[in-house]
């Protein structure tokens, strides 16, 4: 894994991407917070789609009116994983 500044990372761009694309991670220190540099795929994989958003913000109503499942403990986890 390589950490960048931000400055060295304007100053090595092409270079960086490069090692991001060979499969390098590639973290940038902006601040006090890190940035991820990762190469989106052509396969439409890391897309948001109107179906996906759905699905998403259905799961934020059913978690903001109590209706999740909480496990507290890896044997909790366990029982519930076994459930399904």
């Amino acid at each position: 894994m390589r950490t960048l500044t931000i400055t060295d990372f304007r100053n090595q761009m092409a270079a960086s991407l490069d090692r991001a694309d060979a499969g390098e991670k590639i973290m940038i220190r902006r601040r006090n917070r890190l940035y991820s540099i990762v190469p989106v795929e052509e396969s439409g994989d890391n897309e948001i789609t109107p179906a996906l958003r759905r699905k998403i913000n259905e799961a934020r109503r059913e978690h903001a009116q109590g209706n999740y499942v909480e496990c507290k403990t890896l044997e909790d986890l366990k029982r519930y994983f076994d459930a399904l």
